[in-house]
């Protein structure tokens, strides 16, 4: 017997969806309307995509365009995060579709990996006539790599697909498949941004706090020693964070014990808030986990991809009281923890895209408590995580040989997997933390002290963020919402030239003889408004 849709769970989900999640439906359906069969939505992590996503494949799957949903996730364990939401929203997902030839009747549709994708993709191509397809995460896959290729011959027969992306960009000159680029730069059809969904208390605030010191490692009987201050090359730089975060080092115990009194201070006003820290490797997390353990009093929850038992784990963690969880790649991406409020960067690690996804674990907006709500990284004092923490709140797009600022393109080249040193003589030696070295709330530093040794207690920096992240969220004036406004018609304004080769000037002349106004300065806020509509609409049609 064919299974049966909650279309009284479909109407009530709709009054509870967030503002951006309505404005993103409206651009499906206007999309739809207009011939799209694909769409890239960009919303920063930790906003509720997969909510947004839903609320499409119900309204596919209730007008008939389509028979079946697919969706398609970086890890296993998000194949039951995933199936666990759709049941919310009237939808059953088989999370174990394995070797089947067909999907069972009680069924809607499947939640599969990309790596099942790629090992039988002419299998799914057959699977996805017909079907809707989500692709979660989507910039693990490229073209001309195993996964990309194996998207396209798996999915290209599809009714609709929906591409999803906290982290829209690679490191590469891949290409993602079923995302338009204009002149080298990927093209999204909807953006929530990070900065947007601090202000809309979607997302948390991250307050980065970075720690100093100098660092000494032996490599083929030379002794090396830097500084966090010091400008490396490439390589040392590379060798400075790993002996930094080798416990044997003791360099890092420091920022542990003080990350572990916010967590502390934190649970104060939400007594249930947890902390993660995510290491480089299995082994290096079994020894931090040690190392917290002893600084924390209590055990922490060791989740390693190896482990049969992981998805259970992160399970009985979520649902409990428990301090601290300790990872490498596990809850890097999709793991939804909304109770995570401080994090341990201890990895090698520094791409960005690795970076913003783990901060997608600890930005999740909580019912309580109540007012403003902040979220605590802790790092080491590395330039190249600064400059990350730095940018964290701006937009950024995948660029194909993109022509980079020098800075910018020092970092890029950083973002490789970590490399395993070839001598099997290195070693870290001792090294010394000199303590916080800077905080770091919106993109500039926030100034408590001048002596690193004269650093105010927790609960005094904890105050202090709180008050700068209000002034941030405080309301808007009219004149912000509407200089705001403006912003996003003008990037409306240059897809509409890219997409038409119309000249600027003459596509404000046609939006003025349309609103019938001498000048867009002269726009009530109301007008504005309209305004991005009418772009919307243009773009399209």
């Amino acid at each position: 017997m064919p299974v049966t849709y909650s279309y009284d769970s479909l109407t009530d989900m709709n009054h509870h969806l967030r503002t951006w999640q309505h404005e993103a439906l409206e651009n499906y359906h206007q999309s739809l309307a207009a011939g799209a069969t694909s769409l890239l939505w960009e919303a920063t992590p930790g906003s509720g995509k997969t909510t947004a996503a839903l609320q499409v494949g119900l309204h596919q799957l209730e007008t008939g365009r389509a028979q079946r949903l697919i969706i398609v996730v970086p890890t296993a364990h998000l194949r039951t995060q995933w199936a666990q939401a759709a049941a919310q929203s009237g939808l059953q997902l088989d999370s174990h579709f394995g070797r089947k030839v067909r999907l069972a009747a009680d069924y809607h549709g499947l939640v599969v990996t990309y790596h099942q994708v790629a090992k039988r993709p002419q299998f799914f191509g057959q699977l996805s006539r017909g079907a809707m397809v989500v692709l979660d995460e989507i910039h693990h896959a490229a073209d001309g790599l195993l996964w990309g290729n194996s998207l396209r011959l798996a999915f290209e027969p599809a009714r609709f697909i929906l591409s999803l992306s906290g982290t829209a960009f690679r490191s590469d000159n891949n290409t993602i498949p079923f995302v338009r680029y204009d002149d080298d730069i990927s093209q999204p059809d909807y953006v929530y941004a990070y900065g947007r969904a601090i202000e809309d208390s979607v997302c948390r605030s991250v307050a980065f706090f970075t720690y100093g010191g100098d660092v000494a490692w032996s490599e083929d009987d030379e002794v090396i020693q830097v500084s966090f201050t010091d400008h490396l090359q490439h390589t040392t730089a590379s060798r400075r964070l790993r002996a930094a975060l080798d416990p044997n080092s003791g360099w890092i115990r420091q920022m542990l014990e003080e990350a572990h009194a916010m967590l502390l201070e934190t649970r104060q006003e939400q007594p249930e808030a947890g902390g993660l820290l995510v290491a480089a490797d299995q082994d290096h997390a079994r020894q931090l986990a040690q190392l917290l353990a002893e600084v924390s009093h209590t055990r922490p929850t060791v989740v390693l991809s190896d482990d049969n038992e992981a998805s259970r784990k992160i399970k009985r963690y979520t649902a409990s009281r428990n301090e601290w969880l300790v990872a490498c790649n596990m809850v890097s991406e999709g793991v939804d923890i909304p109770r995570l409020r401080v994090g341990i960067y201890a990895t090698t690690v520094t791409t960005k895209l690795y970076f913003r996804q783990f901060l997608g674990r600890i930005v999740r907006v909580t019912p309580q408590p109540a007012g403003v709500q902040v979220a605590y990284c802790y790092l080491p004092a590395d330039i190249r995580l600064k400059i990350l923490a730095e940018q964290i709140e701006r937009e950024q797009r995948h660029h194909i040989a993109a022509q980079l600022e020098p800075e910018v393109l020092e970092l890029e080249d950083e973002e490789l997997p970590p490399e395993k040193d070839p001598t099997p003589v290195w070693q870290a030696l001792h090294a010394t933390n000199s303590g916080l070295e800077s905080i770091i709330v919106h993109g500039g530093q926030l100034t408590l002290w001048n002596d690193p040794s004269l650093a105010p207690p927790q609960a005094q920096m904890k105050r202090a963020v709180e008050q700068r992240v209000a002034e941030r969220v405080a309301p808007l004036t009219k004149s912000e919402r509407k200089a705001e406004l403006s912003q996003t018609i003008s990037s409306l304004v240059a897809q509409y030239h890219h997409k038409t080769g119309e000249p600027y000037h003459h596509i404000h002349a046609a939006l003025n003889r349309t609103q019938r106004v001498n000048s867009q300065g002269e726009c009530t806020e109301e007008q504005l408004e309209k305004r991005i509509e009418l772009l919307r609409t243009w773009i399209n049609r």
